[in-house]
């Protein structure tokens, strides 16, 4: 071993790495984030998570490898921060869904003939990059705050449960007449809605709290627009949070003139917690049947409902917090006039607050009922298959 060639390599290195360094404008802070200046932080985080799912559509069965329902199973997220004076603050946010291997939608038993699919189902990958949220914001301690970008609008997720835990590509087994057979368009996805609008490109004004109560209101490019008052405060032992909210989509939308929206929240000290959610979208044009010129393609005004039950106990295992939940969901009018879709979701997680990490075992029962306009005036009923679907959902968060 020649240790003076060591002792020369060794000398190199150092002098390349001192000479490089400088160059660098981001380092890692202290607590382990990034900062590129005096002031600006920059936070990174992610999650991954997969289920393994057996859906049953009364017809077909199979176990399924996918991502989580509705999506981004795989999401990685930056944060950028930063003070321009003791009262403001401003930053941006980036948060990308990475490709996903066997998603959740994808999963299906049959697709436009019964049984299509067999035993063995049939899985799709998602092999894009799509955006979640992309934005930057100022936020002043007493005025509020002001986002602009693609994120959530004023009244994301303050309605009713969108009754879609898993299983969101499985396709209804229609028995009338007596024999099966698919209508392609009933999937649980297209069946069970929230009535939400979810994110989109705008600008939304988030007010400061007031006693508890706060406003959000945005305004899209698409030249819709939202608001929702919200109010989050204790009584006792009981936590209440309440939210409304209007949607306004005439300006928007050919079909859509707007769609209320609100959910009330009471948890109690010990754990116990009831939730309900409702939401109603009133139609327009050719989509409603007000339109009695083209009632064969209207249909009565959707509206959703949902009721949570849950019990959380933050001790049962040191490991972290145990919940159960029983989730009631009540969809009619979303996919087809006169269909009622009922959900039962009964789920137990468990988070690991150490690694921060949570599993979730979840039993859920699709039905749906109604009846099909074959021309106007006339009207067949439909009957379904119900559709069962056992789930096991493991999350990494980083």
């Amino acid at each position: 071993m020649n240790f003076k060639t060591i002792l020369k390599s060794s000398v190199a290195a150092s002098a390349l790495f001192a000479l490089a360094a400088p160059v660098s404008t981001t380092a890692i802070a202290a607590d382990d984030s990034f900062s590129t200046g005096a002031k600006t932080n920059l936070v990174m985080s992610g999650q991954v998570s997969r289920v393994i799912m057996h859906a049953d559509d009364g017809n077909s069965s199979r176990t399924f490898f996918t991502g989580p329902g509705g999506g981004g199973g795989i999401r990685i997220r930056w944060i950028a921060s930063g003070t321009l004076s003791d009262s403001v603050t401003a930053g941006a946010v980036a948060e990308l869904n990475m490709p996903e291997d066997n998603t959740d939608g994808g999963a299906t038993l049959s697709s436009t003939n019964i049984g299509d699919g067999g035993t063995d189902g049939a899985t799709v990958s998602d092999d894009t990059w799509d955006l979640r949220h992309q934005y930057v914001w100022v936020n002043h301690k007493t005025m509020g705050k002001v986002s602009l970008g693609n994120t959530s609008v004023a009244t994301d997720g303050i309605g009713a449960n969108s009754g879609r835990k898993h299983g969101r590509g499985i396709r209804f087994v229609n028995t009338v007449g007596g024999t099966d057979s698919i209508i392609a368009a009933n999937t649980v996805s297209a069946t069970f809605s929230d009535l939400d609008i979810g994110r989109a490109n705008n600008i939304r004004y988030d007010s400061v709290n007031f006693g508890g109560t706060s406003v959000r209101f945005s305004l899209w490019d698409s030249r819709g627009f939202d608001a929702s008052l919200r109010y989050a405060g204790k009584t006792g032992a009981v936590a209440i949070d309440g939210k409304v909210g209007y949607v306004e989509q005439s300006a928007s939308s050919a079909s859509t003139n707007f769609t209320l929206m609100g959910s009330l929240s009471l948890t109690h000290d010990s754990g116990l917690s009831v939730k309900g959610g409702a939401a109603k979208r009133n139609y327009a044009g050719a989509a409603s049947k007000t339109d009695t010129a083209s009632q064969q393609g209207g249909v009565d005004d959707p509206y959703v409902y949902s009721i949570d039950l849950g019990y959380s106990m933050p001790k049962l295992v040191s490991v972290g917090a145990t919940k159960f939940n029983f989730i009631y969901q009540n969809s009619n009018n979303v996919v087809r006039d006169a269909h009622e879709a009922v959900s039962y979701l009964v789920q137990a997680s468990q988070s690991f607050d150490a690694i921060g990490a949570s599993m979730v075992l979840s039993y859920q029962n699709f039905a749906l009922d109604g009846t099909n306009i074959t021309t106007v005036g006339t009207e067949v009923t439909q009957t379904y298959r119900d559709i069962d679907v056992i789930a096991l959902q493991t999350t990494f968060n980083f």
